[in-house]
């Protein structure tokens, strides 16, 4: 079971909320996902090397995308900037694009994450087209119209509820995302 998890907030919380039980190998480009992951038994951790982006601590460039390039996965779980109908999955950093582009390239299923406010935003870098991923998966704030433009484009959209209690007054965050429907 090999996993990339890689950088943002949503994805951050998918580490933390890995199954106990989950063991497998996860790779990520991710300070906070590998310190969320530190200690968690049969869960082997491997972080790229790269050039490292002040606040997510994400690690991106030439020796990000060579390490990715090096590994086949089962499943990518990818953060975004946005996601739109007709533009795709998009994002505000282009050294972090190419890497995400890497990993689209050697995994089996890619899962995006992208809270209500991202889905329907277009930001400043195509990552690549909706059918190139297996997945959008977003929280249940989500404009029906925005999924349906999703879907409509070809996407498979996947619902989370949101447990508002958990926000924790993080609007656009979704790590209060729990149930999937």
């Amino acid at each position: 079971n090999t996993v990339i998890l890689d950088v943002g907030t949503s994805v951050a919380e998918v580490a933390r909320q890995l199954p106990w039980d989950f063991r497998g190998r996860v790779l990520t480009p991710s300070l906070p996902v590998a310190a969320a992951l530190d200690g968690r038994e049969g869960v082997e951790v491997l972080v790229c090397g790269g050039q490292m982006r002040r606040g997510d601590m994400a690690l991106s460039g030439p020796q990000a995308e060579r390490f990715f390039g090096d590994f086949y996965v089962d499943k990518a779980i990818l953060g975004s900037g946005g996601i739109h109908a007709v533009a795709g999955l998009t994002d505000y950093y282009p050294a972090e694009v190419a890497v995400r582009q890497t990993i689209l390239e050697h995994a089996a299923e890619t899962y995006v994450l992208a809270d209500a406010t991202k889905v329907g935003h277009i930001a400043l870098c195509k990552v690549c087209d909706l059918r190139e991923l297996t997945a959008v998966v977003t929280d249940s704030r989500v404009a029906a119209e925005s999924a349906a433009d999703l879907e409509a484009a070809g996407a498979r959209v996947v619902v989370a509820e949101v447990d508002k209690a958990r926000l924790r007054g993080h609007a656009g965050d979704a790590e209060g995302a729990q149930k999937v429907s």
